[in-house]
């Protein structure tokens, strides 16, 4: 089962972009409390935000070039940089 987990982690850290990912991680912080219908309801104005980045296009072609995609990183954060 470890397997199998780093091997899914992996999986995530090559073919999801990392600004998909700080979203979905920060829905899971926010929404943790929520009602189920809010979730959904701001998990779908989260996705047509998503269709807009560039990091879309990227994915795309990675994956009918099939190779990864070379996503741009994410600007590092510091304590001095409001969330």
């Amino acid at each position: 089962m470890v397997d199998a987990a780093a091997a899914y982690g992996t999986d995530l850290a090559t073919r999801c972009s990392p600004a998909s990912m700080a979203t979905v991680k920060s829905q899971l912080n926010n929404d943790a409390d929520g009602s189920c219908a809010d979730s959904v309801t701001r998990a779908e104005g989260l996705m047509f935000q998503a269709f807009r980045r560039s990091g879309v296009v990227e994915g795309v072609a990675g994956h009918l070039d099939k190779r990864p995609p070379n996503f741009p990183s994410l600007p590092v954060r510091s304590s001095d940089v409001p969330v």
